[in-house]
C-alpha cells in the first residue's frame, strides 16, 4: 500500500516514499495517524483487523472500529 498524493498534501510530514509498510511497527504508526487524522481511505479490513489491538488511538474510536469489524467481517 503506497500512500496516495492526497494523503501527502493533507498531514504528512514526512517522505511516505521512504517508509517500510512491511515492517509491523510502523505500518501501527501509518495506520494509527490515518485513524487519527479521519483518513480511512486505503486501510483494508484484514490490515485494520491484523493492527487494530497495537493501534495508538482513542479506546472510543477502537471501539468503533471493533464493532464494524464484528458486523462487516
Amino acid at each position: 500500500m503506497k500512500p496516495t498524493k492526497k494523503e501527502k498534501q493533507i498531514f504528512w510530514d514526512y517522505d511516505l516514499n521512504k517508509i517500510n509498510l512491511s515492517n509491523p511497527k510502523i505500518m501501527v504508526w501509518y495506520l494509527s495517524r490515518k485513524l487519527r487524522f479521519g483518513d480511512l481511505s486505503r486501510i483494508t479490513k484484514k490490515e485494520l483487523k491484523k493492527h487494530l489491538p497495537k493501534l495508538d488511538v482513542s479506546p472510543s474510536l477502537k471501539e468503533l472500529l471493533n464493532n464494524f469489524l464484528k458486523i462487516n467481517v
